[in-house]
């Protein structure tokens, strides 16, 4: 009888082999090869990991820091329309920006397309500001909002991701945050934009063009932003949907971001598929807990 289990386990294993290799490639496909020293894959609606690769790692996030300040920001739906006055302090704020000048005065709206479109660092304080009173202010509903999110490993200390000591996230954490921000239609709207003029009070027109390129590169593809500093090196956060199935993935320190991105969204949507036959794939692409299982099931009778 123990003889017979034997040659039956042996027999099953080649069948299994053939299988794999002429029926149904697709699930012996490997994990592809990604630049970037931290990543997630996320299901947007789930919030099952699809991948990790040092996801709890803390890292600078770079401008990926805007995705909470959006967040906060498209939930104040009654001050889209207000009026916001340009303070010195966040005309002075450096890098990346819309050149807002003291005095200014745009829609609170015009400065969520601004930051997020744009990453403008100066339309971040000016948001925080109108908000909260001070950015200091903001930052603390950030670091609170992200606490809420269960963000475990995430630590701001502005609201648009300039380096600053102590201001850290994870690439999970980041999923964490656009999941939730992305239920919010006015954030899921912005992201997803191409290009946006934006308007000052006075008439003034300033137009501007989503730095995320996977907008026009990838089909399905929504949101979300990109992120760059010395430090942090390439970071982006991108979405994108196919057949009712929506993915967040986030690459941190990547060396090609819109690559690492691409290849990472084409691989799970090309594994999103009923596994046929209970096939089980494991993360390198192998299949040891299917021939564990077949000879578990042979030897037990069930």
């Amino acid at each position: 009888m123990r003889q017979q289990m034997i040659r039956r386990k042996w027999i099953t294993l080649p069948v299994l082999w053939i299988v794999l290799v002429f029926v149904s490639p697709a699930y012996a496909q490997a994990v592809p090869e990604i630049t970037a020293e931290a990543a997630v894959l996320m299901d947007l609606d789930t919030g099952e990991v699809l991948y990790g690769k040092q996801e709890h790692e803390r890292r600078p996030p770079a401008s990926l820091t805007k995705v909470m300040t959006g967040y906060i920001a498209a939930r104040a739906q009654s001050m889209m329309k207000q009026e916001v006055t340009i303070s010195e302090l966040a005309a002075q704020t450096g890098e990346s920006s819309l050149n807002l000048k003291a005095e200014d005065v745009l829609y609170f709206e015009e400065l969520l397309y601004g930051a997020m479109l744009k990453s403008a660092n100066d339309a971040c304080v000016a948001i925080a500001e109108h908000m909260s009173g001070s950015e200091d202010v903001f930052v603390e509903d950030m670091n609170l909002q992200a606490c809420l999110l269960g963000c475990a490993n995430t630590r701001f200390q502005n609201t648009n991701g300039l380096p600053a000591e102590d201001h850290y996230s994870s690439a999970y954490d980041l999923a964490l945050m656009t999941r939730a921000a992305m239920q919010i239609p006015q954030f899921a709207h912005i992201v997803q934009t191409q290009t946006h003029t934006v308007l000052w009070q006075d008439g003034r027109k300033l137009a501007i063009r989503n730095t995320n390129r996977l907008l026009r590169e990838y089909p399905g593809a929504i949101g979300v932003k990109t992120g760059t500093t010395n430090e942090a090196g390439q970071c982006l956060i991108a979405v994108a949907e196919k057949d009712e199935k929506r993915l967040v993935v986030v690459v941190l320190k990547s060396k090609n971001r819109f690559y690492d991105a691409t290849v990472l969204l084409d691989y799970a949507f090309s594994s999103a598929q009923p596994e046929p036959n209970n096939l089980v794939l494991t993360k390198s692409g192998g299949l040891k807990e299917y021939a564990d299982s077949v000879i578990l099931s042979e030897e037990s009778g069930i």
